[in-house]
């Protein structure tokens, strides 16, 4: 009897051990690399020659490799290590410019992630270059939330897929990709169907689990904000590695000026009270993200730690990554040293300037918009031109110029400044339209800062934000173009107005609509975004653009209602009653 209760509580105990015995994993992660193949600066921009050695200079790719290169070792000696992607490695630099995504795949190919999700960029060549991509890459690329029936040359690629399961150790570890379901409004027109991401990945998800897997990663590309949603309303879901909000998150003093939004891992509770790391690594390849995980047997997280790792000058850049981008160096030096302007001020393309309000960069690229199509109707002396308004979303200017020593404004700037390769066009549209559209800016502006948002030329507009949607516009001038000099006049409803745009918001990029229904009447001024200004500094030879109140933010003012007219006097009252206590 004494024995056989013994031998029962044995059986408990080692069914009790094998259920806690902890199954450890490091958890590699890199988001928005954006084809920064070589290292960044501290300020977000190329590295100047020899600042690398300084320690000046972070990243790029051949460090990313030596570094996963180096983890995956461990492999071997029984720690396995897994290496995910966020998105977005397409778009950012003249590589990706030149290149365009064979290198990225060739690129990613040598990192050789386990997996990658698809991010909002990977379309920004259309749906034909990203099946090419995918004929290239030797890694699945996930993303459940998508439907591609109307796509059919993506959805026969085998890489491309809604989840994939990796083996690690006899382990099964499902990863399920997810992405922003308003991409189609952020990139090239494509008939991709964008779905809400939890139902997808919760759907998704219950199928892993019925296979069997109960580890399962949450690999997706719709911001910090949303990945912290998927967390704690996506039941099978043990971790979140995001992506495209390009957040820096840390715990502790940060090793660079970088400033965290929050702490790495961040912790999101679920309604059971499981708690789930979500992490994301920044981006253009400055950090890599790194997360010690420890499950028991059954999948439940146990613990995590971590924190990203700076790839400063203590990494050395692999050779093999480095040797294959010097075949192709040339052409992006030729880029570098070819010197096409001049500017005596600091051009602001920051992301967050310009996505809140009127930015110098944006000023100048709007200009040079209508300077394109002024040299077009130069023969025309009935008028000074046919379109005096330009436009261009934030989201389209990348980064910014600094004047430096000699304020010298090369090829590969603009490259960088203006990364899509779009095609410019004039549209003729009604005051009515016109306004609907800024309208539409202000209204995702007020929601968050936003690549949506438009830097204009030819205009003057104010707002208020304390007003409805689609009424905070309290006052619109535009350029005439019927005239002899050039004045601002008020818009009318019912005139029509010539306007120089990229293809992007031609085609409805952001939800715009620019395209006159009534009377469609549009033009393709056969000229890429970045020759408009490359041809615009070249022939103004210096600029120095400035902030010229194109847009001006109103102050929040009070109904005209009975109950706001009398706070004036109850200040007042208030003010000599106060004022009489302290002199008594």
């Amino acid at each position: 009897m004494f024995s056989f209760a013994l031998i029962h509580l044995l059986i408990l105990i080692l069914t009790f051990l094998s259920v806690i015995s902890g199954f450890k994993l490091t958890l590699l992660h890199t988001n928005d690399m954006h084809s920064w193949y070589d290292p960044i600066s501290v300020k977000g921009r190329k590295c100047k020659s020899g600042d690398s050695k300084n320690g000046l200079c972070f990243g790029g790719f051949g460090r990313v490799a030596s570094v996963v290169k180096e983890a995956r070792k461990l492999d071997k000696s029984g720690s396995p290590v897994l290496y995910l992607n966020g998105g977005d490695s397409f778009q950012g630099t003249p590589w990706f410019s030149v290149y365009r995504g064979k290198m990225v795949a060739q690129m990613l190919n040598m990192l050789a992630p386990d997996a990658m999700t698809l991010g909002v960029h990977e379309f920004d060549d259309g749906t034909d270059a990203l099946a090419e991509f995918l004929d290239i890459i030797n890694f699945p690329l996930v993303s459940c939330n998508i439907n591609l029936d109307r796509e059919p040359k993506l959805a026969k690629k085998s890489m491309l897929a809604t989840s994939t399961v990796i083996t690690k150790f006899k382990r099964k570890i499902g990863i399920v990709g997810y992405i922003r379901p308003d991409t189609k409004d952020r990139t090239q027109p494509n008939n991709v169907i964008y779905k809400q991401e939890v139902p997808a990945i919760n759907k998704e998800t219950k199928k892993l689990r019925d296979q069997g897997v109960n580890i399962i990663i949450a690999l997706g590309h719709s911001g910090y904000e949303k990945d912290k949603d998927i967390a704690k309303r996506c039941p099978d879901v043990d971790v979140v590695v995001g992506g495209q909000s390009h957040t820096f998150l840390y715990t502790g003093k940060a090793p660079s000026n970088d400033v965290p939004e929050g702490p790495y891992p961040t912790i999101v509770v679920k309604p059971d009270g499981r708690k789930v790391p979500v992490v994301q690594a920044y981006a253009n390849t400055k950090y890599l993200g790194n997360l010690s995980l420890e499950f028991d047997n059954r999948g439940n997280l146990l613990s995590f730690k971590g924190k990203p790792i700076l790839l400063d000058n203590r990494f050395e850049p692999r050779k093999d990554v480095q040797n294959f981008l010097d075949q192709y160096r040339g052409v992006i030096d030729d880029m570098e040293r070819n010197v096409v302007g001049t500017t005596s001020v600091y051009l602001n393309g920051d992301r967050k300037s310009c996505g809140l309000g009127e930015c110098n960069f944006g000023n100048i690229i709007a200009d040079s918009f209508v300077y394109a199509r002024v040299l077009e109707t130069i023969s025309d002396r009935n008028s000074w031109t046919d379109a005096p308004i330009g436009l261009i979303n934030a989201g389209a200017i990348r980064t910014s110029v600094e004047s430096g020593e000699t304020g010298a404004i090369t090829e590969a700037d603009v490259v960088s400044v203006l990364p899509f390769s779009h095609d410019m066009f004039l549209t003729r549209i009604s005051g009515t339209q016109l306004m609907k559209a800024l309208e539409h800016s202000l209204q995702l502006r007020s929601k968050r800062i936003t690549g949506a948002f438009l830097q204009v030329s030819g205009l003057r507009l104010k707002f208020n934000h304390s007003r409805p949607n689609g009424e905070r516009i309290t006052e619109i001038k535009a350029l005439c173009s019927d005239c002899q000099i050039p004045h601002y006049e008020k818009v009318e409803t019912d005139k029509y107005y010539g306007v120089v745009l990229t293809s992007f918001l031609l085609n409805g990029g952001e939800g715009y609509s620019f395209i006159d229904d009534k009377r469609p009447e549009v033009q393709n001024l056969t000229l890429l975004d970045r020759n408009a200004l490359i041809r615009y500094l070249q022939e103004h030879k210096v600029v120095y653009p400035k902030r010229e109140d194109r847009q001006m933010v109103q102050e929040k003012q009070l109904d005209n209602s009975g109950s706001s007219l009398l706070i004036e006097p109850l200040l007042l009252l208030s003010f000599l009653y106060f004022h009489r206590r302290l002199f008594e």
